[in-house]
């Protein structure tokens, strides 16, 4: 919660709480690096059936994310509307993370034959990845919320949102030398060592990073009132009425579009079409997370001048200049190519922190409007729709390679399939980005408007709370 008498969040809280984000993080990337190539290559899945069943599993977050994010703003509990659900959500995540990662387990065999099941195919990919992605919904949208009411500072908030990604990126770069360290100090490199190695550290990890932040963050206190009767679908409405909100998702949807067709590619295009070992893979994505990683303060450098919403356009037109390259590329050009994506991968914070911390400007126009506060229900459309993105993203990458002739399993592939794959990890993703240039330029909620909200309501506030303490009306 804010420094008594400076309005301000102390750096050791913001660390417990951005801390929060790392084992999460480990499991992100994964996901769309290394899933879609183990249930292809390994366990003979089709690819384009992965892409779809990793797309149809989010469908259940338009139910879950608009009723998890209504129900965290109203619950009250002596610890707090936000940390009762990552608490319950902590569990399934490790027991859904393990199905899915180490599906030839003797756990995994012996739970999946309590449910009725048999075997690894394409109903076990979907039940696992569901409970995943719920149990992301239950951990991560209360978390995120709960961050965004940590400081209403336009700052701050965006500090508050550099270091939880900066502990976000810490556990991305952990995805990728948990894979290195199996590769070259076990010698078994490969997709199927890399997701058992990230199950088994997102294990230890969850408990041990989620629960100092439960413990010694405290939730800060709710501004305005709240609803306890908005419906899911009134609360949709009502968001989806929000014109800067509103702007803001439909930019999201198309950078994380984007940036999902790339991670979901990645792994493709330095195997088949650089010819790369999976070593290599390994050590060019960790190099590209460290990338995005140290970029991170100049963003928030750049964004203190230029404003968030314009910094967000500056780093889409950077990674898409990068990305217009990468077709041109061959397999004698691995040097090259790891030049670009160290900077083109700079660009990526800004894509991550800066709306994150925009949709948290947009919650005080919310309450300015209604004196209500619904963080929840707002970043439940937020994730709602940065989830459905990625798996859009997922699905359009896969189901394209896979209809242009693409075979994961193959070594053969032909230079129609070989541009096909070079072209959805790097041009086409770096259009659909350049989509959202328009809206974010005129992209209306800046600084100054901001700091004049954030003063309103606090008067507003302080008046109310005056009125209640004399038994008058504010």
């Amino acid at each position: 919660m804010p420094e008594a008498g400076t309005g301000r969040v102390g750096r050791v809280r913001i660390a417990l709480y951005g801390a929060a984000n790392l084992p999460t993080s480990v499991v992100g990337l994964p996901i769309a690096l290394y899933v879609p190539a183990f249930y292809s290559q390994n366990l003979g899945l089709s690819l384009a059936a992965v892409g779809a069943l990793l797309a149809l599993s989010r469908l259940t977050d338009v139910v879950t994310d608009p009723l998890i994010g209504i129900l965290s703003d109203r619950w009250r509990t002596p610890f707090g509307r936000r940390k009762p659900w990552m608490v319950a959500g902590t569990p399934l995540m490790v027991l859904s993370l393990w199905m899915l990662f180490v599906p030839d387990s003797a756990v995994s065999v012996a739970v999946w034959s309590a449910l009725g099941g048999s075997g690894v195919d394409n109903l076990y990919l979907f039940v696992w990845i569901s409970a995943l992605y719920l149990s992301f919904t239950l951990v991560d949208l209360p978390y995120r919320a709960w961050g965004a009411e940590l400081s209403p500072d336009y700052d701050e908030r965006s500090r508050v949102t550099g270091w939880r990604e900066a502990f976000g990126y810490g556990g991305t770069m952990m995805s990728l030398i948990i894979p290195l360290a199996i590769a070259f100090g076990l010698a078994r490199p490969g997709a199927e060592n890399a997701l058992y190695g990230v199950a088994f550290a997102v294990l230890v990890l969850m408990p041990l990073l989620t629960f100092p932040a439960i413990a010694f963050v405290r939730e800060p206190p709710i501004r305005g009132v709240t609803t306890p009767h908005v419906t899911w679908a009134r609360g949709l409405k009502i968001v989806w009425g929000n014109g800067p909100f509103r702007r803001l998702v439909i930019c999201l949807t198309f950078f994380a579009t984007g940036i999902s067709m790339t991670a979901s590619m990645s792994f493709f295009f330095v195997q088949r079409v650089m010819e790369q070992a999976f070593d290599r893979y390994a050590i060019f994505v960790l190099a590209y997370y460290i990338s995005s990683t140290v970029a991170i303060p100049a963003w928030f450098f750049i964004s203190k001048k230029l404003g968030k919403h314009r910094t967000v356009v500056l780093g889409i037109a950077w990674l898409s200049l990068w990305s217009s390259f990468i077709p041109l590329l061959g397999p004698d050009d691995f040097a090259l190519f790891f030049v670009i994506m160290l900077l083109k991968g700079s660009a990526i914070g800004a894509l991550v922190f800066l709306p994150t911390s925009m949709a948290a400007d947009i919650v005080d126009l919310d309450t300015l409007r209604t004196r209500e506060q619904r963080t929840g229900l707002y970043f439940s459309l937020w994730g709602m729709v940065n989830k459905g993105a990625t798996a859009l993203g997922v699905f359009i990458a896969t189901a394209g390679a896979a209809y242009m002739g693409f075979d994961p399993q193959s070594e053969a592939n032909d230079a129609t399939a070989k541009m096909s794959v070079a072209l959805l990890y790097s041009i086409i993703p770096a259009i659909i980005a350049c989509i959202a240039l328009p809206l974010l330029w005129r992209y209306p909620l800046n600084r100054t408007r901001q700091e004049r909200m954030r003063g309103f309501i606090e008067r507003r506030d302080a008046r109310m709370r005056a009125a209640a303490e004399t038994g008058t009306n504010a």
